[in-house]
């Protein structure tokens, strides 16, 4: 998760410089998007970073989930015992 978010920050520095005119040769622009190539990269490096949070967040939701519902058939089982 740490490498995007340096890549992020990498990538907002170059633009910065190409933006105030020292790095002259990023000059590439999107015609569709009508910005700079370096722009359309940040725009993809952040949804990128949201969506890996998003699914990192779901996926620990569901282990946890899991986990639990383990530990309630475990002690299920344990009261089903107890009734025999």
């Amino acid at each position: 998760m740490i490498w995007w978010v340096m890549l992020l920050v990498i990538l907002s520095i170059l633009s910065y410089l190409s933006d105030v005119g020292v790095l002259s040769f990023l000059n590439v622009r999107v015609p569709v998007f009508n910005a700079s190539l370096l722009s359309l990269l940040i725009l993809l490096a952040a949804l990128g970073l949201l969506s890996r949070m998003l699914w990192m967040k779901r996926k620990g939701q569901r282990e946890e989930m899991e986990k639990r519902i383990q530990e309630l058939e475990g002690k299920l089982a344990a009261l089903a015992s107890e009734k025999r």
